[in-house]
């Protein structure tokens, strides 16, 4: 298992390694081995521990605090990349954390195997959604490799996956137009089971018609379920729509 979070990160000597939870440092000495390392760990017992073992390693530096309250310029110099084992109940805002960032080029995430699944998915699977379309937009996702409960010590009741993210050097969709884009995505997917046009009117308070013609416009077929539509079309769905109603904050 660590060996393939390794692998996947692709370490060298001019690299800047963040690691996200470091707990009793089952990556953290390798890692340090092949690059520069700051460790994230709020739990102070297991910082001080840390502190003990690697506080006199001249590249290691030891952050005792919760990652969501650090900021990036704390970090090291960009580009960074994250490694972390993420605890499965702040997994989701922490990548959004990330995400929101532009300062790392590469990140190693291992996730309880169902959120690793919906991160990973594409248009047309069951587990695509607002989840997979808002790291695709700032990211390539691709799977590492299964954990199953075996892996760890003490065993957890969960399967886990690692998941490598590679930043893109531009996002699908710019800052300004994000906020409409997200808008009309987490629209198209309130009502999953339903053809699109009916989800968006209700939720964006627009008339069928506009939406049914945005959607002609955009290529996208009348008949289509959110889940069937790619990033790159809700990005022209998104902009048609703005189009259409001039003077309505998406």
């Amino acid at each position: 298992m660590r060996d393939r979070i390794l692998a996947a990160a692709r370490l060298g000597s001019g690299d800047s390694v963040v690691e996200i939870g470091p707990g009793r440092g089952f990556l953290t000495g390798e890692l340090l081995r092949r690059a520069p390392v700051v460790a994230v760990e709020m739990d102070e017992r297991l910082a001080d521990a840390m502190r003990l073992e690697l506080g006199g390693a001249p590249d290691f530096r030891l952050i005792a605090s919760d990652f969501l309250k650090v900021e990036p310029a704390e970090l090291g110099r960009p580009p960074l990349k994250f490694v972390a084992n993420l605890p499965y109940s702040v997994a989701a805002p922490i990548l959004q954390r990330i995400l929101s960032w532009d300062c790392w080029s590469l990140a190693v995430l291992m996730f309880q195997k169902e959120v690793a699944a919906r991160i990973l998915a594409g248009p047309g699977c069951r587990d695509y959604g607002v989840l997979a379309i808002s790291v695709a937009v700032k990211a390539e996702a691709e799977l590492v490799t299964l954990a199953p409960p075996a892996a760890f010590v003490p065993r957890p009741k969960v399967d886990s996956a690692v998941v490598a993210l590679r930043r893109r050097q531009a996002p699908l969709v710019g800052p300004q137009d994000e906020g409409a884009f997200f808008r009309v995505v987490r629209a198209a997917f309130s009502q999953r089971r339903k053809t699109v046009v009916h989800p968006l009117a209700a939720s964006l308070a627009m008339g069928r018609g506009i939406v049914g013609a945005a959607l002609e416009a955009c290529g996208i077929p009348a008949s289509a379920r959110a889940e069937e539509i790619p990033p790159e079309a809700f990005l022209r769905l998104a902009a048609e729509l703005t189009d259409r109603t001039p003077g309505t904050i998406l």
